[in-house]
């Protein structure tokens, strides 16, 4: 990672970015830590229009605008209010005062049948992911533009988890579309000033880590390790490249209305439902289910944005992944033991911002240990429903969510999105995890799911698949 930009414009890492660009990772593959975004455009698209929009909402906030290049230590790296001691060597991010445009790839589908087009599509997605960032030139994100009809255009917007996660995405395209009607309708947007990443930097790195430290190595001390969610590794030979693959399933409408009445009556909430089904299903899977009290330690994401300045409307990698340990009760009424992992999560929310490398020298883990071997997402940022249900009157264009994928560091990733029927997308490493186990495993998770849902009361030894032995009570 080279570049000529003076580092004396620098400022350090972010603990969250650092946990995303290790010092060993720094010339790793660039094709890690992706988030590849699809929304469908209806309209009468004024295609230069919309990719200027896109151009002034990057120049709007700095952290688009930022690259990522080595300090060497010989030299203080500083701007205020942050400073990067001098004798520490390490990437730095340098605020560029101008970014070159996105890169666009702007392509026409309309004389091209059905079936080539979603090959077509695929490929490009595929191809799109493996590409890869030159970290050091911002901006780290790039758009494809694809003419489907008259009136219908395909947007991937891809981008670089060391500038953007989740919660940024839906930030930025309200801004979009406002520079884009503002173009159209011949006037100024007048956005608000965006908050400066560097102030977050600066607000996190001062942090006092005294009490989450207590916290963690209290919640974490003797560990369970992580069991595998499948035994016997599959028998795969791909390209590293070709190594993920995706599964999804939802929830019918009825089971997911039913979910969410016993959630409201039992005063839980939707993460801690799935965390702790999900628990149980893979302590079912392992050897962590032959006990009388099983012990199971998921990763869970999580905003991150539970302080700091400005905090809910920053644009910037805040979002943070961190273990969550669930304790099996066979002998507690489900509802009860739901309530009890909730609470256990309160207490762990303030100090959720600790990078997943601290926690595992809390731990007592070495570095290159997993903490888990799954990871839950739940796609609570906020959407604004008349951005993505395609109503929004954006000067004649409306946008529709048509998908996201995001790397992933861990054999299983699962997306969890609300909505009329709760969706589960699985996202997993083929080398490590076959086709058959994911979908049986997602098509279990909807089963205890719907048991949460009709019967909050029976013992959680009853929480199981049909196939499976319950557990012995206490």
């Amino acid at each position: 990672m080279t570049s000529s930009v003076d580092v004396r414009d620098g400022y350090p890492l972010s603990p969250v970015q650092r946990a995303v660009l290790t010092p060993g990772s720094a010339e790793a593959d660039p094709a890690t830590d992706l988030e590849q975004v699809r929304l469908v455009i209806r309209g009468r698209l004024r295609v230069a229009e919309f990719q200027q929009a896109w151009h002034r909402v990057i120049a709007r906030h700095e952290i688009l605008r930022t690259g990522f290049v080595r300090h060497d230590g010989r030299e203080s790296v500083q701007v205020e209010p942050v400073a990067v001691d001098p004798v520490q060597a390490g990437p730095v991010q340098v605020v560029w005062p101008e970014a070159p445009p996105p890169g666009w790839h702007l392509d026409d589908l309309r004389t091209i049948r059905a079936c080539q087009r979603r090959r077509g599509l695929a490929e490009l997605l595929a191809a799109d992911r493996v590409r890869g960032f030159a970290l050091d030139v911002p901006p780290l994100c790039r758009f494809a533009l694809l003419r489907v009809s008259e009136t219908e255009h395909l947007l991937v917007w891809t981008a670089h988890h060391l500038v953007v996660d989740g919660w940024s995405l839906p930030i930025l395209l309200g801004e979009a579309l406002s520079e884009y009607r503002a173009a159209v309708e011949g006037r100024d947007a007048e956005l608000p000033t965006p908050p400066p990443f560097r102030d977050h930097v600066a607000w996190s790195t001062a942090r006092d880590l005294a009490e989450a430290e207590q916290f963690w190595r209290t919640e974490l001390a003797d560990l369970p390790p992580p069991g595998p969610v499948q035994r016997d590794l599959p028998d795969w030979r791909g390209e590293p490249a070709d190594a993920f693959d995706e599964y999804s399933l939802e929830l019918t409408s009825e089971d997911t209305y039913l979910l969410h009445e016993t959630i409201g009556q039992q005063r839980l909430t939707l993460p801690a439902v799935v965390q702790g089904c999900w628990a149980r299903l893979l302590a079912a899977r392992t050897d962590t289910g032959a006990g009388t009290a099983a012990d199971v330690v998921i990763g869970a994401t999580v905003a991150g944005r539970a302080g700091g300045p400005a905090a809910e409307t920053l644009v910037g990698p805040l979002t943070n992944t961190v273990p969550v340990r669930v304790r099996i009760r066979p002998d507690q009424p489900v509802g009860v033991w739901l309530r009890g992992l909730q609470a256990r999560q309160a207490l762990a929310r303030p100090f959720d911002h600790v990078p997943p490398a601290l926690l595992r020298s809390w731990a007592g883990l070495p570095a290159d240990a997993p903490l888990f071997a799954s990871v839950l997402d739940f796609e609570t940022y906020p959407m604004d429903n008349d951005l993505f249900t395609g109503t929004a009157d954006a000067s004649t264009i409306s946008v529709r969510f048509d998908g996201r994928w995001t790397t992933s560091h861990h054999p299983l990733r699962l997306v969890v999105v609300p909505g009329e029927r709760l969706g589960l997308h699985a996202r997993y490493d083929l080398r490590q995890l076959g086709p058959e186990t994911v979908e049986s495993l997602l098509t279990e998770l909807a089963l205890l799911l719907s048991l949460v849902a009709t019967d909050p009361d029976r013992p959680v030894s009853a929480l199981r698949p049909p196939d499976d032995e319950p557990l012995p009570t206490d």
